[in-house]
């Protein structure tokens, strides 16, 4: 709310009012867009806007003339009864703009406190409160601060909280708070996070939120598109941003240093054992990240809820706690002291007895102890005068197992009230924690001004609710919630209706927040409608919701949330009909072998398994393939010949395709995979050309697109990388874009290819130093969504990148991450790192094995290699063939540093026949430079002549940029054995450019640096 007296522009709701010297404010007439015009010369007092400016804020894309801002002015003018000539307000600069001249202080709104209410008695607590108030101190001298405020049900979390930020509310203080729900709302990725925003936005500072949004945050911003005031989302559809995992929580961490700079954020999220794993994993990039942002977080969590259901909770805040980057306030339950001081107790024996007995039946617990004084006074049992309660009667009739009991005592509490109010609060139960009054309204048969003045009646003695701030529909009708004192309050009430009369119930707030919600913020509100026609059992409208969560999730690429949503989904198909059922499951089976393959996850195994014999059983030709596809990929994992008949059967399918560009797709991801699992095949190279034509013909660009994505990986294993790259970047935007409406597509995969093959097209490209930063971006995204095989196979083609380069104790130490070396040395990878797969236990001991020659251990090195040849011809696992250059690579040259010429010969002569079964340049220069090198050991200078003549044409026709410096040197070599010094010099010379080359493409800071100086001196 803004001021400039005797006006108020309210920003939120689009008014200008006029205040009165009472104090009563009056409504001022003006057309929206000349308030649009006011409120931007507001939001930017005492400046010079220009017309261009106001017209790109306010018209943006529209032709507009210039003159057209005169009409609005005039009308501004005349609504501020301001004269042109001597203005108090608006100031005209003729041919420049205009200056809002007049003071403009921020009224302070309400829309983020957690209560409106007085504070609470709070007993027991200095201790926490102190704790609080040290964390806000630190948080406002530069030390960002997170506290977990912790303890059972009911033992005074949110009353803590709420004593705490009524107190700071006025020590120049931003407040926000967001809260995670219970049952289906606990799946949405970023839940209560888009509640504080979505509280921000509608306060007092919501300009500058929405300014900061498009500028630092704009995938957030993207995701609140629907709040955002009409310049603001014409802004920030002119940024170019994709809303990767990654992006969202580095731009959220951006975003608070923002909102942070110039005064104490005090960020609340309650309720945290409902939490989503997105909102865990954004808590823990944030306590990890460096700042001096002045943030305070807190958050509230349940110990109980946490140990039975909390598991990934548990394990991020003790694991923040071991690492000193959080602090932890536990509430236990109030001492016989505290309580004593709660009822006022004199010294007599009487008064401690009943301290004692109360003790006893609440545990200590101050939810319980409110309702057992309330109970014993309703049956008068005890009585307060003045604050001071006593017994009155005595202490051996007095009777309560508490809490076994409580639900008794709440029902008892509950049965005093008129039948209107019972009716009320059971209605609200059904809608959640917090409500407004005008979703359960008519569940409970009342109008919504009558259920608000229940509500408020109710409140003001905080006789089971109170309020907690306010809400604006869709049709900016400002509500106030209202929220249950506590969840047991709630399940009382839920638990005393009949289950035909709760589903009723359901069924008309699910219509009632239906109607809430305009259809582009629905996504926001999908959990709750998920939950309120679920439990009306209208199980396709429940599922229809359910399904644009799991679009939510899939388009923040949270893996483990779209994992729960589809537990869910799961549970909800049951009950569907014969027929859509059956085509449900199976889509819903699709979506989550889709994930488990995605994550490399074992389950996946069994989902596509079981999603082959599904579709084939139902006649679904094309999950068929789908099917087929994904199988063959997990059988890779362990095993690429059993992959092979799967390929097969997937491109037999493509003919029940009628669809030329559907039927090309799917013949090219069979023979894509088909190379890409088991090796370069010239024949099916061939089928990949064929289809790539009615492929990229089709009128479906998706399609393409998709195909496209997959054909990246086949150039980027044939020495096409700049292709692969360039393919990457113009495809897979489009299916991000088209995640939503085209589920069929494996977005994840998509995702997971695309972020692999960056930074290995740019490390073979010889770009070192973009590939290290591919590597940070892409390892960060999958951290972010716990993907243990990604982040794994990131950290060894880090790996490869290193050994190429000659840090060999770099490779040494990232083996020793992947727990390569913990027989050794007792060390037990972090869960994110532990190798699980043949066939990345298979890539990393190859790594370790290159790590030991390069260190100087030949022996170990080489007998760590060749029993790995053994394994990996015997049975070979996913891409073991592409492997196998590097391994035969670093034997042959360890055996030539050992001596043994002869059987370094033979493992060289076995990588050029393997590497020519391919058109993979780099592999097939390196090899013959390699056997070049052995040919001078062997004084065969003629043969020699010939290799490198070979790998010079190779690194010369197709370009091999990471390894020709090597051709080059030993050309250098062999022409000064031949007398040959022009030649020599010729080759030293580009030995030197093309190392260099190298050698700049690396940050100026970076290890690599130093160790790949050494390898080239």
């Amino acid at each position: 709310m803004k001021e400039f007296k005797p006006f108020r522009l309210d920003p939120v709701n689009h008014r200008l009012w006029r205040v009165s010297d009472e104090g009563e404010p009056a409504p001022v007439t003006m057309t929206a867009k000349a308030f649009d015009v006011l409120r931007y010369l507001v939001e930017h007092p005492g400046r010079l806007v220009s017309h261009e400016e106001l017209l790109e804020a306010l018209w943006s894309g529209v032709a507009v003339q210039p003159e057209v801002l005169k009409g609005h002015v005039l009308a501004i003018r005349n609504a501020l009864n301001d004269d042109a000539q001597h203005p108090r307000y608006l100031e005209t600069h003729r041919g420049r703009g205009y200056r809002f001249i007049a003071d403009v202080m921020t009224a302070q709104k309400t829309d983020n406190r957690l209560s409106h209410t007085s504070a609470p008695l709070l007993i027991g607590r200095a201790s926490p409160l102190k704790a609080l108030r040290d964390a806000l101190a630190q948080a406002r001298n530069g030390q960002p601060k997170i506290v977990f405020v912790r303890g059972d049900a009911g033992i005074g979390k949110t009353a803590l909280v709420e004593t705490f930020c009524r107190e700071v509310s006025s020590q120049h203080t931003t407040q926000s708070f967001g809260r995670c729900i219970e049952g289906f709302g606990g799946a949405e990725p970023f839940y209560p996070i888009i509640e504080v925003l979505s509280r921000l936005i509608k306060g007092a500072n919501g300009n500058k939120v929405q300014d900061a949004l498009v500028t630092v945050a704009p995938s957030w911003g993207n995701q609140l598109a629907g709040l955002l005031s009409r310049e603001h989302q014409a802004r920030l559809q002119r940024v170019a941003h994709i809303s990767a995992r990654s992006r969202m929580l580095g731009e959220f961490c951006e975003l608070i240093e923002v909102l942070a700079e110039d005064e104490v954020f005090v960020l609340l999220l309650e309720d945290l054992h409902w939490a989503d794993f997105s909102t865990l994993d954004l808590i823990s990039a944030f306590a990890r990240r460096k700042s001096s942002v002045k943030l305070l977080l807190l958050a509230t969590y349940r110990s109980d809820e946490c140990a039975v259901r909390g598991t990934a909770l548990r394990q991020l805040v003790n694991e923040l706690l071991l690492h000193k980057l959080c602090e932890s306030v536990d509430l236990i339950g109030l001492s016989q002291q505290d309580i004593a001081e709660y009822v006022q107790s004199d010294d007599s024996e009487e008064s401690r007895s009943f301290v004692q007995l109360l003790l006893h039946c609440s545990g200590g617990n101050p939810l319980f102890l409110g309702t057992i004084l309330d109970h014993l006074q309703n049956i008068h049992m005890a009585s307060v005068d003045q604050g001071r309660w006593k017994n009155d009667v005595p202490l051996s009739q007095i009777s309560l197992e508490i809490p076994e009991r409580i639900n008794h005592v709440v029902e008892t509490k509950i049965s005093t009230l008129d039948d209107e109010t019972q009716r009320a609060l059971e209605a609200a139960s059904a809608v959640g924690q917090i409500f407004n009054p005008v979703v359960p309204a008519t569940a409970a048969g009342l109008s919504a001004r009558r259920f608000e003045e229940i509500c408020e009646a109710l409140s003001r003695t905080r006789t089971f609710i109170h309020r907690c701030g306010t809400d604006t529909l869709a049709g900016g009708q400002v509500v106030r919630l209202y929220r249950f004192s506590h969840a047991l309050l709630r399940e009382v009430l839920l638990n005393r209706q009949g289950p035909l009369r709760l589903a009723q119930s359901h069924a008309l707030i699910g219509k009632e927040l239906e109607k809430s919600y305009p259809s582009e913020l629905r996504a926001h509100a999908a959990f709750e409608l998920v939950e309120q026609f679920s439990n009306a059992r209208e199980w396709s409208k429940g599922l229809t919701y359910l399904k644009i969560a799991l679009q939510t999730a899939k388009r923040r690429y949270a893996h483990q949330d779209a994992l729960a949503i589809l537990d869910k989904a799961d549970a909800i198909a049951v009950h569907l009909s014969n027929g859509e059922r059956e085509l449900t499951q199976t889509v819903l089976l699709e979506d989550r072998a889709s994930i488990y393959a995605t994550n490399h996850d074992p389950r996946a195994l069994q989902a596509f398994t079981h999603l082959v014999q599904m579709s084939e059983q139902l006649r679904y030709s094309e999950i068929q393939a789908r099917a087929e596809l994904g199988l063959a990929f997990t059988l890779s994992w362990r095993d690429a010949t059993a992959c092979i008949p799967h390929l097969e059967n997937a491109a037999r399918l493509s003919n029940a395709q009628t669809e030329p560009q559907l039927k090309a797709r799917i013949r090219l991801s069979s023979a894509i995979w088909r190379i890409w699992i088991a090796g370069w095949d010239p024949n099916q190279a061939k089928i990949c050309e064929e289809n790539l034509i009615p492929l990229r013909n089709g009128s479906d660009r998706q399609i393409t697109a998709w195909g496209l994505i997959e054909y990246s990986m086949v150039c980027l294993i044939s020495s096409r990388y700049r292709e692969c790259l360039e393919t990457v970047d113009t495809n897979l935007e489009m299916l991000v874009g088209h995640a939503v409406d085209r589920p069929e597509f494996n977005i994840f995969r998509a995702i997971w290819m695309a972020h692999l093959g960056r930074p290995w097209a740019y490390t073979l490209l010889g770009e070192w130093g973009r590939a290290l930063k591919e590597f940070d971006a892409s390892e960060a995204l999958f951290v972010g969504n716990a993907n243990r095989y990604s982040i794994c196979t990131l950290e060894m083609l880090r790996g490869f990148l290193y050994l190429i380069a000659g840090d060999y104790q770099a490779v040494k130490d990232i083996c020793s991450k992947l727990g390569f070396y913990k027989d050794k040395t007792g060390h037990q990878p972090a869960a994110l790192y532990t190798l699980v797969l043949a066939n990345e236990i298979r890539h990393c001991t190859l790594l370790a094995g290159a790590a030991e020659i390069g260190l100087g251990n030949l022996d170990g090195g080489i007998d760590t290699l060749k029993q790995l040849e053994r394994d990996m011809l015997e049975q070979p696992a996913l891409t073991d063939w592409y492997w196998l250059f590097l391994l035969e690579w670093s034997l042959a040259n360890a055996l030539l540093q050992s001596g043994d010429i002869e059987l370094a010969r033979l493992h060289a002569d076995r990588m050029i026949d393997r590497s020519d079964r391919t058109i993979e340049v780099t592999w097939r220069t390196l090899a013959r430079e390699l056997r070049c090198r052995i040919a001078i050991e062997e004084g065969d200078l003629e043969h020699a002549l010939r290799l490198i003549n070979d790998a010079l044409h190779m690194a010369d026709v197709m370009g091999a940029p990471i390894v020709d410096w090597r051709v080059h040197r030993t050309a250098a070599q062999l022409y000064r054995l031949q007398g040959d010094s022009a030649g020599a010099s010729l080759h030293q010379q580009l030995f030197n450019e093309k190392s260099q080359r190298l050698l700049d493409s690396l940050p100026s800071d970076h290890r690599l640096r130093a160790s790949f100086a050494r390898l080239m001196a």
